[in-house]
């Protein structure tokens, strides 16, 4: 297919569905097939980003996904990681720390974003498959990863905002209108809401409610980012390497993940604070090197046992030693200039087959300063290039020596 109709295509509030059916469809063909991104599919079609990532995730048209009736969540795969049950457990508290619970008996008020009086929580879509928050509560207090398909929840306390586990029943739309004209009869549906006092409140599962006694947002949090840290990690033997696997790299191929408020900290330093019980801002401005036995690893090796505070100084001669030092156009700096190039200029100067060219010359064909070009041809810089770094003594017209 390769024009598509946009002629459909329309904006304004009154449409739920701004694409058709075939646009759809030739969107989450060329997703899925790799040749066009979520962002060109957006421009192709005139849509807005948003609506496209909502589509290829099955959030919407599920009638093309084969998933209509049914909940949508995100499977618990984040950022391209299996969920860990810590992460689960911070994303739950983030719902519940925005519910003011009080005694069992009272109604628990969603704090967040309300929509037609009922509380709304956007991460829920993701998290249960729905985003009502009192839909989200009764799920997790029942202990369940995702909402039933059909789950109708009435409120016993004609409360709408309350999360009250306690206050919630399922039921039917028959159930949920009677609820309605009687509280509209009992004068609780005009202005501030009277909650309704539930004398018949739902029962919980023989265990108990879900539900978290005190929350800790910043130990969870910091819970979760470790677990996912070690989940990157593949640790072995205890005096063995624990090289990174997990997909993001610095140049200079060390791993690196989000820990403690900074967004690109080595593997090393962040399995260093864990296995001593700091934070990143405990050794900030600190040196810490690897002292891995070989450098198979050296540079992704996340074993803390392998790690320890150092100076700059040992490093360099810790990396020299073990042959890891980014020398010469291995360097980040020296990529402009090969070793042949320099191996060319010093076999040009010291062992020239005809005249012998000026330093002068080869500093304006190399593009570098005469005081660079002299270092190099004396062996001073870029020794490990090769080439002959002084005369022949055994050749009369190699006697010029470079200044």
């Amino acid at each position: 297919m390769d024009r598509v109709d946009v002629s459909g295509f329309r904006y304004g509030p009154a449409m739920r569905r701004s694409l058709t059916d075939e646009q759809a469809l030739w969107a989450l063909g060329q997703y899925r097939a790799g040749t066009m991104t979520q962002t060109q599919i957006a421009e192709k079609l005139g849509a807005t980003l948003s609506r496209i990532n909502q589509l290829v995730n099955g959030k919407t048209y599920k009638h093309l996904h084969g998933t209509a009736g049914q909940r949508v969540t995100d499977g618990g795969v984040l950022y391209g990681l299996t969920e860990t049950p810590e992460r689960r457990r911070f994303r739950e508290a983030l719902v519940w720390s925005q519910i003011a619970r009080r005694g069992p008996d009272k109604c628990w008020e969603w704090n967040g974003t309300t929509r037609n009086g009922y509380g709304w929580a956007p991460s829920g879509a993701n998290l249960v498959g729905s985003p009502s928050a009192h839909v989200v509560a009764y799920t997790l207090a029942r202990g369940l990863r995702e909402a039933p398909a059909n789950l109708l929840l009435r409120h016993l306390c004609d409360n709408k905002p309350c999360c009250n586990p306690a206050h919630l029943r399922p039921g039917n739309l028959a159930e949920n209108n009677r609820d309605q004209a009687r509280a509209r009869r009992e004068g609780r549906m005009d202005g501030p809401t009277v909650p309704r006092v539930v004398d018949d409140p739902e029962v919980p599962a023989p265990a108990g409610w879900s539900i978290p006694e005190e929350i800790d947002l910043p130990f969870l949090e910091r819970e979760a980012r470790i677990a996912e840290f070690w989940a990157q990690v593949a640790r072995r033997g205890p005096d063995e390497c624990w090289p990174w696997i997990g997909k993001p790299r610095n140049r200079f191929g060390y791993g690196f993940m989000r820990f403690d408020g900074q967004n690109t900290p080595p593997a090393h330093r962040i399995a260093y604070v864990i296995e001593h019980g700091l934070t990143l801002a405990d050794i900030r401005g600190k040196q810490l090197n690897h002292q891995c036995a070989t450098g198979d690893h050296r540079n992704d090796c996340a074993n803390p046992a392998h790690v320890k505070i150092g100076t700059q100084a040992e490093n360099m001669a810790d990396k020299k030693l073990h042959g890891t030092m980014p020398l010469g156009e291995k360097h980040h700096m020296g990529q402009r200039y090969p070793d042949e190039l320099i191996r060319s200029a010093r076999i040009r100067y010291h062992r020239p087959e005809g005249m012998q060219p000026t330093i002068t010359e080869l500093a304006v064909e190399a593009c570098v300063a005469i005081g660079v070009m002299s270092r190099w041809l004396k062996g001073e810089f870029r020794r490990e290039a090769g080439g002959p770094v002084g005369p022949d003594p055994e050749c009369p017209q190699c006697s010029k020596k470079p200044v």
